[in-house]
């Protein structure tokens, strides 16, 4: 039978003093006092930098990174648009593969990537391809084992197998949006294991008619991360809370951190709703914001109207590294920042525990949390991407 673990219930189930693992034991929630010692401040050490200016290297120059991994001996594996590019620490630019097409190896709009011993896998939305670390093509899969019912937006390498997160693509009736499953993947075949969690990334979406959904003005962004084990981590996006699961889809602990939740003000719905009238005064998105009865008619009262006018949700994107430490991107303190400050982030260690607040940069994008050290793409005041990495300074012992 299919596990299916909406959040919204789940979270509801587990909130309180404490949450049992599975095991009968409690799990006490975790609690920031606030302000933050100097003790628990952490700093970030460059360490290396891969890009070139524009003009420079071309074999090093960077386009759109949207997502890096670690291979053998530190290598860099990067997905810069169409493209997997691998980078020595040491030595630079090694070797690239892959390009837009339909053929075999080649991407239609590539999404992430992920690498276990020998193999990188990416998916560009529909498939998941398979290369040798050298960018030899293996094969490709359609999940599913039917091309066109699923999309793909993540694959995740794991001891246990590829975990990939889909989407299916027929709407079943009455459901404002469909939700998503975190699943197994049969790298030979592409059929799909039983679901492990499923969820909605914007539970808090209003369905105006069947078929027609808007979001409110502040909604929930819920997420998921896979650790090395496994392991699915799931945020309810409230309450800087995060469900943690086996690799069978059983839950074992509930990560809890107290923190201070920010009234939402006139200004702030203010400032929302000329944001969401400025979004329709672009071409794509002109005419249907000006059809009669359409967004700005129905949609934009409705955003509105169902704004949360008690709190924001604290809880925002995270990072999960393969022994399961996480950093989290702290949304509670990020809407009152002037534009272009650091934005706080947490560190804590895989049981949930506090280990220090980062401020990091606004230009600077992370992407991997890997033994004491995070790498991300930073750009210059040009725009320019490099790949960064980073030591993470005055972590305990």
């Amino acid at each position: 039978m299919t596990r299916v673990l909406l959040v919204t219930l789940f979270a509801a189930a587990c909130t309180g003093s404490g949450s049992s693992d599975g095991g009968g034991g409690e799990i006490a929630p975790n609690r920031i006092e606030e302000p933050v010692g100097p003790e628990q401040r952490l700093s970030l050490v460059e360490e290396l930098r891969i890009g070139s200016v524009l003009g420079g290297n071309e074999a090093e120059q960077l386009y759109s990174v949207k997502d890096i991994e670690i291979g053998p001996g530190g290598d860099i594996y990067a997905l810069d648009g169409d493209e997997v590019r691998v980078f020595s620490p040491t030595e630079g630019f090694l070797r690239s593969w892959g390009r837009e097409g339909d053929g075999p190896g080649e991407f239609q709009g590539p999404l992430n990537l992920a690498l276990a011993r020998d193999t990188v896998a990416v998916t560009d939305g529909q498939r998941v391809h398979f290369f040798d670390l050298h960018g030899r093509f293996l094969n490709s899969v359609w999940p599913g084992a039917q091309m066109g019912r699923y999309s793909v937006y993540t694959v995740h390498a794991t001891d246990p197998g590829w975990v990939v997160e889909v989407q299916a693509l027929v709407f079943r009736s009455g459901d404002p949006m469909q939700p998503l499953e975190v699943r197994y993947l049969d790298p030979g075949s592409g059929s799909l294991g039983e679901s492990i969690v499923t969820y909605l990334r914007s539970p808090d979406v209003v369905q105006l008619s069947p078929g027609t959904t808007v979001k409110p003005a502040f909604t929930r962004s819920v997420d998921h991360g896979v650790d090395q084990d496994g392991q699915v981590y799931l945020s309810n996006g409230m309450d800087y809370e995060m469900a943690v699961y086996s690799a069978e889809g059983v839950p074992r602990r509930v990560i809890t951190m107290d923190v201070d939740r920010i009234p939402i003000t006139d200004a702030m719905i203010e400032q929302a709703r000329r944001e969401r009238i400025e979004i329709c005064q672009r071409p794509a998105r002109r005419r249907m914001c000006e059809r009669p009865g359409g967004y700005l008619d129905r949609g934009l009262p409705a955003i509105i109207a169902h704004a949360n006018r008690e709190n924001l949700p604290v809880f925002a994107t995270f990072l999960v590294a393969p022994d399961g430490h996480l950093l989290v991107l702290r949304a509670d303190l990020r809407w009152n920042e002037a534009s272009g400050a650091p934005r706080p982030h947490d560190l804590l260690s895989p049981e949930g525990r506090f280990l220090g607040r980062i401020d990091i940069p606004a230009n600077i994008r992370p992407l991997l949390v890997r033994d004491r050290s995070l790498f991300g793409i930073w750009r210059d005041e040009l725009g320019v991407p490099y790949i960064v990495k980073y030591r993470l300074d005055g972590l305990p012992g």
